[in-house]
């Protein structure tokens, strides 16, 4: 049986509202509520809840007293926590050529130097762009 006062406790000392711990663990603040007031015992979410607190589902099940035994806690920014809800919200198939695409841009930044030519600016004189059609937009 999940311990509301241990959840709010990792709750309180990780800064988390009901909102944001339930954004992180992507299901709805209600459930978060119901957990924290203790009309809820339990969640199919228990994992995903105890990692974002810090802590072990053994924790807040009270099956432990230590809160850390054999947790992982993945400190995200605001920046990185944006990309992984955007990539959870995408298509299996565009989650792939997300991670193509982000792989080919980190394995050519970690590769380029200054003078790399790949880099370089293409003046109006060379750069292969067509002028639109009179009087309308460009086909795509």
């Amino acid at each position: 049986m999940l311990s509301a006062d241990r959840l709010r406790a990792q709750m309180a000392l990780h800064g988390l509202s009901q909102a944001e711990l339930a954004r992180r663990v992507g299901i709805s603040q209600q459930t978060i509520a119901h957990l924290v007031s203790g009309q809820a015992f339990g969640s199919k979410h228990i994992h995903q809840i105890a990692r974002a607190l810090g802590t072990t589902p053994a924790y807040l099940m009270r099956e432990t007293d230590d809160p850390s035994s054999d947790a992982v806690l993945e400190e995200f920014t605001l920046e990185e926590r944006t990309w992984i809800d955007l990539l959870r919200a995408a298509e299996p198939e565009d989650r792939k050529a997300i991670i193509r695409l982000t792989r080919t841009i980190a394995t050519n930044a970690a590769s380029a130097t200054l003078h790399d030519k790949r880099l370089a600016f293409k003046g109006a004189e060379t750069a292969s762009i067509p002028a639109p059609p009179a009087g309308g937009k460009r086909k795509r």
